[in-house]
């Protein structure tokens, strides 16, 4: 997520317009254009006193990089399409079967 994105979804859930937070920011509206459009990038503080004059708070937290995604998109390429479809339709039969047996 973007500098960018982030202003532009606090002042958008608070209901602001880009006039409205430049006035709470004491700046021009063609700031918040700027930062919004991506013509300038915002350093860190910036977005974080932006997303404040919103109303909201920033929180940030370091989580462990998880590839396993990554890891199941890179195998499903690998695969044809006729296989990409035999795999689909065991993992329905599959599904069924385990449904079924938890009805009793």
């Amino acid at each position: 997520m973007t500098g960018a994105s982030l202003i532009t979804e606090a002042r958008k859930r608070a209901g602001l317009t880009q006039v409205e937070l430049a006035a709470r920011l004491r700046t021009h509206q063609s700031v918040i254009a700027r930062w919004e459009t991506g013509r300038t990038r915002p350093d860190f503080d910036t977005v974080q006193r932006a997303v404040r004059a919103a109303g909201f708070e920033l929180g940030m937290t370091m989580a462990p990089s998880d590839d396993h995604d990554l890891s199941l998109i890179r195998r499903e390429l690998s695969l044809s399409p006729q296989d990409r479809l035999s795999e689909m339709v065991r993992a329905v039969r599959a599904t069924d079967a385990m449904a079924n047996a938890a009805r009793g």
